[in-house]
């Protein structure tokens, strides 16, 4: 039985404490042998970032020389060692926990984050500057001058290695101010800020030969603009297909991790199937055919099943909750969160989305509608499908993307104050419908959403994909069920289907065939109720539906109204 590093980015502790480590070390040569010392790779939150940049650490800081064989012995590196081990003073900046409030407040948390770095690394190398020296460079008062001290120190008192500079979360605080103050991270971020002299400062110490190897992480590339003004050494291997599973677990690790957890051989393969379903997807390059799973969020599961062998009373990790809730701040970035609205309408219906991705932003310009969906694909929010012969097409990863998706949607349908009760209501309309089979009280809360959020819109720009749409987000925010659209059934694809989940076993799961016929067409409403009866049959009839346990309803609605609704058999 492996034990689990859940939420652990500390190389060291893992290893040392046995804990399971996926093995990555073989990049440490691809990245060796690369053709730019200053790489740039970016990845969505709890993908392994900053265990990967610790283990960069423990590989080239020279204070970690005689531990080698007992952290990597057992790794590819150990096995395969390059020249470069342990040969470098690594300097180590990490920007997140910055309060972005005020323009003073983010400054100081960035300066502050550099001074530690800074301070760590004066401590660790100490035999190698004097105590004045060290108290001289800590009495810097910008962050740029911290850095700059160091680096002349290094010359002066010419230190026989190069320094390895590793930055972590480099874009944590910018992603931050972007969501909700434009000007202050043009300001700050952008143009002559801070951010900028910092990295014109590592630039001038790679062309002085003092820092000769830069290894940059973090999610988003709002800030490369900066960095490419000011340090235009970089290189970006976000999208290239060399590095896709420099982070990340493939399909086959995770099955391999679920042998190494004692699982019993015979639940893999399905248990395999439901984490495909919940954490699988991301792909970061259009030549790349393989998914990768969110390491986090598969490590969570893990460690909440090994407690009494059974599913996650929450399918969905809090912490990647936490991170990812957000998302109702990035559709307001730069005030278009009406416009961008309608883009999520139409990627929650469609299910794909197509542009061109961007892969520096230039916020001298306007932030783009290509911008914000190209934001989304680094948040995680969106993976790459397919290239297309203009840009790409994209689509949500996972279900725990799409129910985030579906709740935040749900949210704008349900934040006039007219519907403070119909909030409240829904929860107990879920629970008639999952224990009594009555799906009426959550018809009626539909009808009551329906009039408060479409009565002046257009019926013919209005149809069954959006009634679809607005029933499921509905339903989304509840865990006892997954939920499927257009189910993929033998006899036909049902609108919606409540699937029963391990971790929560519901009396019966449930399908829904939908019907919607503009008032205008009111005329075909027998026609459409006995198209919607002869589906439903079929798909009750069928292999996947025909058992005791699934309950099968038709709905018809003339235009915001239900006209008729039955479950099968009763009519």
């Amino acid at each position: 039985m492996i034990r689990i590093p859940y939420g652990q980015s500390d190389f060291e502790g893992i290893i040392v404490d046995k804990k399971f480590y996926q093995d990555r070390t073989h990049f440490i040569s691809t990245l060796e042998d690369w053709n730019s010392p200053y790489p740039v790779f970016l990845r969505p939150r709890r993908f392994g970032k900053s265990l990967f940049v610790s283990m960069l650490h423990y590989y080239y800081g020279l204070e970690y020389k005689a531990k080698f064989q007992d952290l990597f012995g057992d790794l590819y590196i150990g096995k395969n060692p390059t020249k470069l081990a342990n040969s470098y003073l690594v300097l180590r900046l990490e920007f997140s926990r910055i309060d972005t409030a005020t323009h003073e407040s983010t400054y100081d948390g960035f300066y502050t984050n550099v001074y530690l770095g800074v301070s760590s690394f004066l401590a660790v190398y100490r035999s190698f500057f004097s105590e004045e020296q060290s108290k001289f460079v800590l009495s810097q008062k910008s962050p740029e001058a911290l850095v700059k001290s160091v680096v002349t120190l290094c010359k002066d008192n010419k230190v026989p290695h190069k320094i390895y500079l590793l930055i972590d979360e480099y874009d944590h605080f910018a992603n931050e101010l972007l969501s909700f103050d434009m000007d202050r991270f043009k300001t700050g971020v952008s143009q002559n800020g801070f951010v900028r002299k910092l990295y014109e400062s590592f630039k001038t110490a790679t062309g002085e030969g003092i820092i000769e190897r830069i290894f940059i992480t973090g999610v988003s590339p709002v800030t490369l603009d900066s960095l490419t003004s000011g340090f235009n050494i970089s290189n970006n291997i976000t999208l290239n297909p060399v590095f896709h599973e420099m982070m990340g677990f493939t399909g086959a690790e995770v099955e391999h991790i679920l042998h190494l957890s004692d699982i019993p051989v015979d639940t893999i393969p399905g248990m395999l199937n439901d984490l495909r379903e919940w954490y699988d997807g991301y792909r970061f390059s259009g030549k790349e055919k393989n998914h990768l799973f969110n390491p986090d969020m598969v490590l969570y599961f893990l460690l909440e099943y090994s407690i009494d062998q059974t599913y996650p009373r929450k399918m969905l990790d809090s912490n990647i909750m936490s991170d990812y809730s957000k998302i109702g701040e990035i559709f307001k970035i730069g005030g278009e969160e009406l416009n961008r609205f309608a883009l999520l309408e139409r990627l929650v219906e469609q299910g794909y989305i197509d542009f061109p991705l961007t892969e520096i932003f230039n916020l001298k310009k306007t932030f783009s509608q290509d911008d914000f969906l190209s934001l989304l694909f680094y948040m995680g929010l969106l993976t790459m499908r397919e290239a297309r012969l203009v840009g790409s097409r994209f689509e949500v990863p996972n279900y725990v993307i799409k129910k985030l998706y579906f709740e935040y949607f749900t949210s704008i349908f349900l934040e006039k104050k007219s519907l403070t009760q119909v909030r409240n209501n829904i929860g107990q309309s879920v629970t008639a419908l999952l224990e009594d089979g009555n799906p009426e009280p959550f018809f009626n809360i539909v009808v009551e959403v329906l009039k408060e959020n479409h009565s002046n819109r257009d019926e013919m720009s209005y149809g069954e994909k959006h009634l679809q749409t607005l029933m499921i987000g509905l339903l989304f925010p509840y865990e006892s069920y997954m939920i499927h659209s257009e189910y993929e059934a033998r006899r036909g694809y049902p609108d919606i289907f409540l699937e029963q989940i391990p971790s929560k076993p519901i009396p019966f799961e449930i399908v829904m065939e939908l019907k919607y016929i503009p008032k205008s067409k009111a005329d075909t409403v027998p026609t459409k109720i006995a198209e919607a009866q002869t589906q439903l049959d079929g798909y009750m009839s069928s292999g996947r539906f025909a058992r005791p346990n699934v309950r099968g309803f038709y709905v018809a609605f003339l235009g915001g109204e239900v006209f008729e609704w039955k479950e099968w058999g009763a009519y």
